[in-house]
């Protein structure tokens, strides 16, 4: 009897032991499904950080063919165009940096500073002569415009502004070859005499794709026209830039 009540006791203990050992071990199953949570909440967090914010940084290169409008100044001070109505277009590259901010759903605010330049150019040929020469109009910009926007990864966005524009110089390349065949060139550059200060009217399309490591790639064609005259008001002519290009750049999302 007491071997029975023995033997009891140590089976007793020996199950109360296994159990307590199999209580106490981490399940497998356990930490797996711990370690796949903890992965996923990593890539999660990481893919937040991913996620454009509202704010944003752009660089930004511009490509146009510009041109103007030329007017007589009136009766008092006017002058006949003469060859001056020839002149044709000129393709020109401005550069800019800026920030964005998406102030309501759907619509979004820009605004920068930029390097911006028009032109124009004139190309006469004759039997014996030929005279050409490319005029810029430099300046200085504070673009700001607001954009309606569409879409997450692709965005797409119309929007309109104005660019507030500080002259900082005029440039003339001439270029002509005499009856001799022999050729010369002439560079005029000049800070005086031009409107210190003009605004262009700015409309724009355009597309930012977003990468996903907070960067984004922006394409928006464009259309400037300005408002007022690059020439002084005695000056014999009203001269209005006006340009039609497309911009490229980088956004980095804050």
């Amino acid at each position: 009897m007491k071997s029975f009540i023995l033997m009891f006791a140590l089976l007793c203990f020996n199950s109360l032991g296994f159990s307590q050992i199999l209580i106490g071990e981490p399940q497998p199953n356990a930490k797996s499904e711990n370690k796949k949570k903890d992965k996923k909440s990593v890539s999660d967090t990481l893919k937040a950080k991913k996620e454009p914010s509202g704010t944003s940084i752009y660089f930004v290169t511009n490509w146009s063919a510009t041109n103007r409008s030329l007017f007589e100044n009136g009766d008092l001070f006017g002058e006949p165009l003469g060859e001056r109505a020839n002149e044709i277009g000129l393709n020109t590259w401005s550069f800019g940096l800026g920030f964005q901010n998406e102030f309501a759903k759907h619509f979004m605010w820009d605004g920068g500073i930029s390097f911006m330049r028009n032109g124009e150019s004139y190309s006469f040929l004759g039997t014996d002569t030929a005279y050409s020469y490319q005029t810029t109009y430099s300046y200085i910009t504070m673009p700001l415009r607001v954009n309606y926007v569409y879409g997450k990864d692709f965005k797409f966005y119309a929007g309109a502004g104005l660019i507030p524009q500080m002259f900082m110089g005029y440039k003339q390349e001439r270029q002509w070859t005499r009856a001799d065949n022999s050729d010369e060139t002439e560079t005029i550059k000049s800070k005086n005499g031009y409107n210190s200060f003009v605004i262009s009217a700015v409309m724009n399309v355009g597309m930012m794709v977003n990468f996903n490591n907070g960067w984004s790639l922006l394409v928006s064609p464009e259309a400037r026209f300005q408002l007022n005259s690059s020439y002084m008001k005695q000056d014999a002519y009203i001269h209005k830039g006006r340009a039609y290009g497309v911009t490229f750049g980088l956004v980095r999302h804050l």
